[in-house]
């Protein structure tokens, strides 16, 4: 079966910028997608999901040292299989 990773976590407003830029770098040429909810929390925080295709999971320690320094929360990964 074909996993795919989902990793969730917070960013505060004020970096922002810089945490998309540590990304993007991060990401290189990978296929891996970046989401953010539509609003931040109460607390002012952006919510972002990087979805990880089949066959990419193995980039999400790269891209998790590089996004360590702008989080607000955890990093959450959960991974899921393919069905039917």
């Amino acid at each position: 079966m074909s996993t795919q990773l989902y990793v969730y976590y917070r960013v505060a407003a004020a970096q922002v910028d810089d945490a998309l830029i540590a990304f993007r770098k991060a990401r290189v040429e990978a296929p891996i997608e970046l989401l953010q909810r539509p609003e931040p929390s109460a607390e002012g925080e952006w919510t972002w999901m990087e979805i990880y295709p089949p066959g990419w999971t193995h980039r999400e320690p790269q891209v998790a040292a590089a996004m360590k320094d702008f989080l607000a929360s955890e990093r959450k990964v959960e991974r899921f299989e393919m069905l039917g």
